[in-house]
């Protein structure tokens, strides 16, 4: 073998092990880039879960009933705070033999449309040997026709 065949097939050897190295590191950055091609598609997932919850929040009633005093007298008031509109919307108190609610309930409840950031208030007879607490239900319909009900505890 002359000397430039020597040096030849050693330059085709070297060609051969970087030809190699090369080829396993494309292999490990191939692994990479699926895992990391993976964990994108799981987060971009899980952004679109979260994006579809919050647009479902976004339609959703949400109530608060709160027993306050103004002047002299009591009121309940039965707000909507989400920002959806209820429907079919009714309030009682729950176990409660000696009620506070006047002749007022059945004129405003059911109330037939409650949209967002709205209330009612109603008077409550309160009285020294009236209950410190109150147990409260509200139901409602969303726009789909579920119902739905929140059981509250009003303390005076």
């Amino acid at each position: 073998m002359s000397k430039y065949e020597i040096i030849s097939t050693l330059v085709s050897l070297l060609a051969i092990v970087v030809s190699s190295v090369s080829l396993v590191r494309t292999r490990k950055l191939a692994k990479e880039q699926l895992e990391l091609e993976r964990v994108t598609a799981e987060l971009s997932r899980l952004q679109i879960e979260g994006i579809e919850q919050e647009k479902a929040e976004k339609i959703k009633p949400k109530f608060n009933v709160t027993l306050s005093k103004l002047g002299k007298s009591y009121y309940f008031y039965i707000t909507n705070t989400g920002q959806g509109t209820a429907y079919d919307v009714n309030f009682e108190l729950v176990d409660c033999e000696d009620s506070p609610l006047t002749s007022d309930v059945p004129e405003k409840f059911p109330h037939p449309e409650m949209k967002p950031n709205s209330r009612v208030k109603l008077i409550a007879a309160i009285h020294m040997q009236s209950p410190l607490k109150y147990q409260a239900k509200v139901t409602w319909k969303d726009s789909e026709k579920e119902n739905h009900d929140e059981t509250f505890w009003l303390t005076l």
